[in-house]
């Protein structure tokens, strides 16, 4: 675990520690992607769904090969993290179509999975 410039932990391999085990997935607080994905000259739902999954792509750059990220098979979210982060997307101003199709990705359930630990997002790296 690495801590942040206020000292909150931010970012949770799943790395084994021996020395040739291969990270599964990668671990950050979803304050911290969207703290890092908040640009002022974005707008709408769409630009911060882009935002936040170009954000998490660089973030893991070191593990998983540069492509776009799938968020029905690489993320997870606990329910609670869940319903924070669609209040944040959801914040980017009424949707269009277009935002309701990537949206509905993210609302369909397809991202819960409670064994994630409330607050954090976890993107799997295969």
């Amino acid at each position: 675990m690495r801590p942040d410039r206020r000292g909150w932990t931010a970012f949770h391999s799943a790395a084994a520690q021996a020395a040739d085990a291969r990270t599964s997935h990668v671990d950050y607080l979803l304050r911290f992607v969207i703290e890092r994905s908040i640009d002022d000259s974005q707008r709408g739902i769409v630009a911060r769904i882009d935002a936040l999954e170009r954000t998490l792509g660089t973030l893991t750059r070191p593990w998983r090969a540069e492509r776009p990220i799938a968020p029905a098979r690489e993320l997870r979210l606990s329910s609670e993290t869940l319903a924070t982060l669609l209040a944040w997307l959801e914040a980017g101003g009424p949707p269009d179509r277009a935002a309701l199709e990537r949206l509905g990705v993210y609302a369909s359930g397809a991202l819960t999975d409670e064994r994630v630990p409330e607050g954090w997002v976890r993107l799997a790296i295969r």
